[in-house]
């Protein structure tokens, strides 16, 4: 990467491009050793200086990062303390230097082997160094500072400080200057919280450009602190990674141009497959592109003001976002055409034109939701609260509502919505939307993938944002929990709140049915066949009884209600509409819909976008416009962050019933359509969720469940997919042997010459398919080679013993029967002993107890471990003794070949605990 940087410079160089300067924002080293500063000055540095030419060694700036710290150095200090507002460590003093003493050991190597113009700055009493350069006529001023001074271990963020004192005292020696440069380490939001708005405030004071480096990609954000303009840049890793690594390698170009007011920034990646530096088009934010260059305006004095006239319509959100205010939201709160009522009551996913009408009730979560949100025009801190609820509990619909009446009537709020939940969360792409001129209200449904996210977002929200962005979640309660969300430290940085919506209450359920009855008989549905006095009863009745189910109980209770009597006539009339409706790839919503019940009904929850995109032959970027958002429409389909459904489960099972029964659809062949789609895009490079479930469990459930041709069909269409793939293939012969037909799983494993490579667990399954089918040496010597270190790099764990073991015993007591030879009686009084050893549930224990006391009655004896090997190869020995076909020599080494040193090891480690 060296030669590479420098022949970089060497073309840019040639194009007119000689730098003014080279900055280092820090982690020259990687453990802050002698040997690597050695390597990174004379091997790196030296060789750019001489590419370069002129006195740019005079303008070579550095300072340290945290991979410049020898951690080995006095580890057991406390941040926290040195941090204390009382603590003099950060003073530009001598006390101050003193102090320090303690911290600078672990920087002895970087601060030694410093090679600039500014060596040793950090040892003494400034504890950091500021420099004023005339280039040109124009004083540019440098100021390094050390960000690390206090970095302690991989839990850093937000436990770090320059020295507020430290960083003050630089800025002051570089006032005057045209131009402010400090270079440090750490983004800003790394610093302690307490320190975060007096460094902000001081970086716009001076206007700085703030050069910085640390997370491993560039990135450009203008900041405002005190009410002033300041720009931090960020560059990448110069050369951390090897090729093909996570991370890839990158540097930044900059020129500041007082005359025009701009700072123009060029972000580099090294990209390994073309060999070549190629820009870094995603680095900076695209409203910024001109001519090559990314343009921001160059921080200047004028103090910033708030102009609350701005337009919303100058703001431009990431895609899948929108932008909505009061006035606009507002003129939604009128009544709705009856169909359009109607669809939404049949379970049509809302939008803010049928939340926020009047036809639509507010239920009492709404106002327990705004409630939270008394205070957010003074809060200090971000408010955030999440609504949790079952699916199709009418949660959305809450959560539009509550999210109006928090801003209703505000002309300085704004909301910010994410409309397409498939859409990728990132922090760099929404910040510079949230104008400082409004406050802001962050609507998020199926929060659970994009959590974490959103938490890095608000942590690093600049200080002219703090308390003025606020969050409203929904998601369901399940994915809550299970994707780590509620585990996650909400409390850190922000105001938050819990709240469920679980059952149905008097009011709401008046509410609901006043609803329904203002649209007749339509809208009541099979309640209009009810006393009017019955009505709210019966329907609270239905809520009670769908909570004990696993569907939500809101929407199950409405369509039970509503549609119980004639669900199938729905379904019907819901299919026939939409088999006229054509989708992108030449298919129908009637198509997509069904795919979608088709998982449903059968209780499957790992349908994605990928995966019905592709059955559908849909391009992957239209299936929200023109599928899932029409379906949507019509109550038919709904979606989470992750994966399909109906709007209810008892809906997906009446439309299977109509596709098959009606229809004369053949339901069983859309399942197969989308195991062949599932691992087909996975092969063409979507990322698939749930892909495990797709291999093995989609199969296996129907397979459990009786459906075995099916499930054998899926299993080969998954193999034909990915014919190299061991452990579909072991599915494949395991789900033949366990139908009864294991002649087939034999066959199939003949026919995987070359293919099949370090999977115990397939010689196991085709040493059972060979005894079913009462070839008991092949089954013996197959499952042996299973344990063998020959089959596998990797060592035999404990669950792979077991089933292997268990898989011998019979075959071994079948040739005793046979022969008599009590080498095969012994072999399974060993087997017995060893698995009794590595068993790890009630049924191997049951199991392997029964064979040891059947040998025992055959007269073998209790043997101890060391013997028991003994005796299980000898058993094996005298079973390749008796003959076996020739085919298995293709497959696996002699017995007098396989050695069981792992098998070994295990055992020994078992016994022991």
């Amino acid at each position: 990467m060296f030669e590479y940087i420098i022949e970089h410079v060497l073309e840019q160089k040639a194009r007119g491009f000689t730098p003014d300067f080279i900055f280092l924002t820090g982690d020259l080293a990687n453990n802050g050793l002698q040997a690597e500063y050695e390597v990174f000055w004379l091997e790196f540095v030296d060789p750019l200086h001489t590419a370069i030419g002129g006195d740019i060694s005079q303008r070579t700036f550095a300072v340290p990062g945290n991979h410049d710290v020898n951690r080995k150095e006095h580890p057991a200090f406390s941040p926290d303390e040195i941090n204390a507002p009382n603590s003099r460590y950060f003073d530009p003093t001598d006390e101050g230097m003193h102090l320090r003493k303690m911290l600078a050991p672990r920087f002895k190597a970087y601060i030694e082997n410093d090679i600039t113009e500014t060596a040793g700055a950090f040892s003494d009493a400034n504890g950091a160094f500021a420099q004023t350069i005339s280039v040109r006529g124009i004083q540019v001023g440098v100021a390094g500072i050390n960000t690390a001074w206090i970095s302690k271990d991989d839990k850093d963020e937000r436990r770090l400080s320059p020295g507020k004192s430290l960083l003050e005292a630089a800025l002051n020696q570089i006032k005057g200057a045209h131009l402010n440069i400090v270079l440090g380490h750490h983004p800003v939001s790394w610093l302690y919280p307490d320190q975060q708005k007096s460094i902000h405030s001081l970086l716009g004071k001076h206007n700085v450009l703030y050069l910085h480096g640390h997370l491993h990609e560039a990135w450009a954000e203008p900041n405002y602190g005190g009410g002033y303009p300041y720009l931090a840049i960020q560059a990448g890793a110069g050369f951390q990674a090897r090729e093909n690594e996570k991370w890839r390698n990158g540097l930044v170009w900059g020129e500041a141009d007082l005359k025009t007011g701009e700072v123009k920034l060029q972000a580099w990646s090294w990209t390994p497959s073309q060999q070549a530096w190629t820009p870094a088009s995603e680095a900076f934010h695209a409203s910024k592109l001109r001519e090559g260059w990314w343009h921001y305006e160059l921080p200047h004095a004028k103090l910033m003001t708030v102009d609350y006239t701005r337009a919303t319509r100058e703001i431009t959100p990431p895609r899948g976002w929108g932008i909505f205010d009061a006035e606009k939201l507002s003129s939604y709160h009128v009544d709705l055409e009856k169909e359009v009522a109607l669809r939404f009551f049949d379970g049509a996913v809302p939008d803010w034109n049928t939340a926020l009408s009047s036809s639509i009730p507010r239920r009492k979560i709404v106002g327990d939701l705004t409630g939270n949100y008394h205070d957010a025009d003074t809060a200090s801190r971000p408010i955030a609260t999440v609504l949790l609820a079952a699916g199709c509990e009418g949660k959305t619909t809450a959560l539009l509502q509550a999210a109006y009446e928090i801003i209703k009537g505000k002309a300085n709020w704004r909301i910010l919505q994410r409309r397409d939940d498939s859409q990728e969360f990132l922090e760099k792409e929404i910040i510079p939307v949230l104008n400082p001129a409004f406050n802001w209200l962050i609507v998020l449904d199926e929060v659970d993938r994009v959590a974490p996210a959103l938490l890095k977002l608000i942590a690093k929200l600049p200080p002219e944002l703090c308390g003025r962005v606020h969050c409203i979640l929904g998601c369901r309660d399940s994915d809550w929990r299970s994707s780590g969300a509620e585990a996650l430290d909400w409390s850190r940085d922000t105001i938050f709140h819990t709240e469920r919506l679980n059952g149905l209450g008097q009011s709401d359920a008046e509410s609901i049915v006043s609803a329904w009855q203002s649209f007749g008989e339509e809208g009541l549905g099979d309640l209009a066949k009810l006393p009017s006095d019955q009505r709210v009863n019966a329907l609270r009745y239905q809520a009670t009884a769908e909570a004990k189910t696993e569907a939500g109980a809101f929407f199950g209770a409405l369509l039970t209600v509503r549609n119980g009597t004639d669900l199938h006539n729905h379904a019907r009339h819901l299919l026939e509409r939409l088999s006229h409706r054509e989708t992108p790839g030449g298919s129908t919503l009637y198509d997509a819909l069904a795919f979608i019940a088709a998982m449903h009904s059968e209780g499957f929850n790992f349908l994605s976008r990928a995966v019905l995109a592709e059955a559908l032959n849909c391009p992957l970027d239209k299936l929200r416009r023109d599928v899932l958002i029409p379906l949507g429409q019509e109550a038919a389909a709904t979606s989470t962050s992750s994966f399909l459904f109906t709007r209810h489960r008892r809906i997906a099972e009446a439309l299977v019933y109509v596709l098959e029964e009606e229809f004369l659809d053949d339901v069983g062949s859309r399942y197969v359509s989308l195991a062949r789609a599932a691992l087909s895009a996975y092969h063409s490079g979507a990322y698939i969720l749930e892909l495990g479930c797709w291999r093995f469990d989609f199969a296996s459930n129907f397979f459990e469940k009786g459906k075995k041709e099916l499930a054998l069909e899926i299993a080969n269409t998954i193999l034909s997919q990915e014919p190299g793939n061991s452990l579909t293939r072991t599915n494949l012969v395991s789900l033949y042997r366990r139908a009864g037909a294991p002649e087939e799983s034999v066959r199939i494993c003949l026919a995987t010459v070359g293919v099949i490579d370090n999977n115990r667990a397939f010689y196991t399954e085709w040493g059972v398919a060979e005894g079913e089918c009462k070839n008991h040496v092949a089954n013996i010597l197959l499952v042996a080679y299973s344990l063998s270190d020959e089959c596998a790099f990797s060592s035999v764990d404990r669950e792979t013993c077991v089933k292997a073991l268990s898989a011998i015993g019979v075959p071994l007591g079948a040739l005793y029967d046979a022969y008599g030879d009590p080498s095969f009686r012994d072999a399974r009084m060993a087997i017995a002993i060893l698995g009794k050893c590595a068993m790890h549930s009630a049924e191997s224990q049951e199991y392997f107890n029964r064979h040891f006391v059947e040998v025992r009655a055959q007269g073998a004896e209790n043997i101890n471990i060391e013997k028991a090997f003994e005796k299980f190869a000898a058993g094996v020995v005298a079973a390749a003794s008796r003959g076996h076909d020739a085919y298995l020599e293709e497959h696996i080494p002699s017995i007098h070949k396989m050695n069981f040193l792992g098998l070994e090891k295990l055992i020994s480690n078992l016994s022991i605990k």
